[in-house]
């Protein structure tokens, strides 16, 4: 019994531990997926984007926390402001630099 339970939580432990390297390989792609789209023009340079929605109101009395994510499927940048103490996340087109979505 406890050599099964054992067994199982090391196998538990090994499955888990690749999971970050699969995620990392996925944010790799999704970069790579960026820079070609940006070189060719598909999409805003990311600073430039930034400063844009920076500009806007409500955005531009709240703090950018940085850390941006990309989605290379959907062509869709998420991007994390602080308004307050709540943590607003704004969906932006990356082709088009329209805001296509916001939580909360």
């Amino acid at each position: 019994m406890i050599r099964t339970l054992t067994l199982s939580l090391i196998s538990a432990l090994l499955i888990s531990a690749g999971a970050p390297a699969s995620a990392r390989g996925d944010r790799d792609r999704d970069q790579d997926n960026l820079r070609d789209a940006a070189a060719q023009g598909q999409v805003i340079p990311l600073n430039r984007l930034i400063a844009d929605i920076r500009s806007r109101a409500p955005y531009n009395e709240m703090t950018y926390l940085g850390g941006p994510q990309f989605d290379a499927g959907r062509m869709i940048y998420a991007l994390k402001f602080m308004d307050g103490s709540q943590v607003v996340v704004v969906y932006v087109d990356a082709r088009t630099g329209r805001i296509v979505g916001r939580k909360p």
